[in-house]
């Protein structure tokens, strides 16, 4: 059993914005894909967990960003399991670029969901013995709630067909992909992400009609999505932005 798991990845073409910069959304992907690695090899992946009525959901992400990897680069990204906050599992990241030169430092929040009432289970209920990797952290702190203000309507849109995943409702990664459309073009040509985190709060569903709200002070963006039916915030984030000129 690999108690820190490693998996390298050539950033192509499809995985970067205008500027040839790795997407945001495409690093969540990323983070999901050895995650899920680890989850399997560890022994409570998806399949093992999904025949117990149960799976993994991620909850809160904070992300800090050194360098963003370029198209054509080689990542090696490490991630381990690092004990557990409350009713969650922390998991921890760092990428690594050539000669071992660390790009990206991040925390992640999992919570064990039960399928029949997609409500939170208490981490006994995974029954799987994960590796403590005691002292072993990315960021010394964990990401805690998030309060955000927001003053201007960034757009509106219908969920549709390629933001469903296999759970049928909108993919995490795809949130990320909103929060980042609410800027302009002249808006990346002048700063550049330093960091962001995110606290996922409701499922959003094929059909949903949601708003995207931001606020900016500074270098610091806030942004929440709301299912605009029932008024459910969805997700709320923080975007922290350097000046490309620095």
């Amino acid at each position: 059993m690999e108690s820190v798991w490693k998996e390298s990845f050539e950033i192509k073409s499809f995985d970067v914005d205008f500027q040839q910069n790795l997407k945001p959304s495409a690093l969540m992907q990323f983070f999901q894909e050895v995650a899920s690695n680890h989850a399997v090899e560890l022994g409570g992946g998806y399949e093992v967990l999904i025949e117990r009525g149960l799976f993994w959901a991620l909850s809160r992400l904070k992300v800090e960003i050194i360098r963003i990897p370029h198209w054509g680069e080689l990542i090696e990204i490490e991630t381990w399991p690092c004990g557990i906050e409350g009713l969650f599992f922390r998991r921890d990241y760092i990428v690594y670029g050539k000669d071992h030169e660390v790009l990206i430092r991040a925390v992640s929040g999992w919570i064990l969901v039960a399928v029949s009432t997609l409500r939170p289970q208490r981490p006994s209920q995974l029954g799987v013995a994960l590796p403590s990797n005691a002292g072993k952290m990315a960021l010394d702190s964990f990401p805690e709630r998030i309060t955000t203000r927001t003053d201007q309507v960034a757009f509106r849109k219908t969920v549709a067909y390629n933001e469903i995943d296999q759970n049928l409702h909108v993919n995490n990664t795809r949130y990320l992909d909103w929060a980042t459309d609410c800027f302009l073009m002249a808006h990346y040509q002048s700063n550049k992400l330093a960091g962001f985190t995110l606290e996922f709060l409701s499922e959003t569903h094929w059909g949903d009609e949601i708003e995207l709200r931001i606020g900016t002070s500074g270098l610091e963006s806030d942004v929440e999505a709301f299912e605009l039916s029932s008024g459910t915030t969805l997700f709320k984030a923080i975007l922290n932005w350097q000046s490309s000129a620095l």
